[in-house]
């Protein structure tokens, strides 16, 4: 009976971590499956939206069709239930990673709405702000580089610790 004590708790532990790693891999991969999706559509977007000069047509795309697609993909995962507490922050970098995409994309109607209400008076103030808007802009880029590479690496992280 003592021999066969650790052998049933080995086993209720496999038991219990292999539907962890299934909802993290469900997890993973409808991140990496709307992030793809949602990469190939915004390349699209902004290639319709530097293509024409309409400045409102712009605005029109970020803000009424790749806001709203942010918007699904955060619902995607927000859908996903994990357990345990690293799955669960594993989920939250995700979700602050869609938080920073949501930023870019704002910052990228800031950056139209300033050339829309553009006072050629005011051609210092206009240069300092668009300046300040594109460097925003680049941080923010950097910022979610960062942050997907490590939604990657804690991935694999999480992945090869529970193998």
């Amino acid at each position: 009976m003592k021999n066969l004590f650790p052998v049933l708790i080995l086993l209720l532990l496999t038991a219990c971590s292999q539907p962890d790693q299934e909802s993290l891999d469900a997890l993973y991969e409808a991140f990496d499956r709307n992030h793809d999706e949602l990469k190939t559509e915004f390349e699209e977007m902004y290639k319709e939206s530097s293509e024409t000069s309409d400045r409102e047509e712009q605005l029109k795309i970020i803000y009424d069709e790749m806001l709203p697609k942010i918007e699904d993909f955060r619902r995607t995962i927000h859908n996903h239930t994990v357990t345990g507490h690293e799955h669960e922050k594993f989920k939250e970098d995700i979700l602050t990673y869609i938080d920073s995409l949501e930023t870019l994309v704002k910052l990228h109607g800031e950056f139209n709405r300033t050339f829309i209400n553009y006072n050629p008076l005011g051609e210092d103030e206009f240069k300092g702000e668009i300046e300040e808007i594109m460097s925003e802009i680049e941080a923010q880029e950097k910022q979610l580089d960062e942050r997907y590479e490590n939604i990657n690496e804690t991935y694999e992280a999480l992945s090869s610790s529970s193998s």
